[in-house]
């Protein structure tokens, strides 16, 4: 359960790393004075807040993974499946004992993610990809 939770941080921190390479900045308005809002959990995501705009965000708003309880380990597992070759629906429910309805999400969303460098990037690193 702790390595989980390492690899869950690890993939936050490489992910947060790659998305404000430049400097943090709030997605809504663009604005470079965002604050630390909460943390949640011990390797938790962070929260932030923009000064500007008042808007709450994370590392994850704006990416395909937001929004989703998944964790992150298990989008980067099908992420290396997908690298691999293409996947049915089913492989990945079984590889992630998940419905095949929420595969089928995962799969899409990975399409579409992988066509975006930055994320691409994040998702290639084969050090991102727990041999299970």
């Amino acid at each position: 359960m702790e390595r989980v939770k390492e690899l869950e941080t690890s993939l936050l921190e490489r992910l947060a790393a790659e998305r404000w390479r430049e400097g943090l900045r709030c997605p809504r308005c663009g604005g470079q004075r965002c604050v630390l809002h909460m943390r949640l959990g011990a390797g938790g995501r962070r929260k932030l807040k923009c000064s500007n705009c008042g808007r709450s965000f994370n590392d994850l708003t704006g990416t395909p993974f937001a929004r989703s309880h998944l964790p992150l380990s298990s989008w980067f597992v099908a992420a290396g499946l997908m690298a691999l070759r293409t996947p049915t629906c089913a492989d990945i429910a079984r590889r992630l004992d998940i419905k095949v309805s929420t595969a089928w999400r995962v799969r899409r969303v990975l399409t579409r993610a992988l066509a975006d460098p930055l994320l691409r990037r994040v998702l290639a690193s084969q050090e991102a990809l727990p041999c299970a």
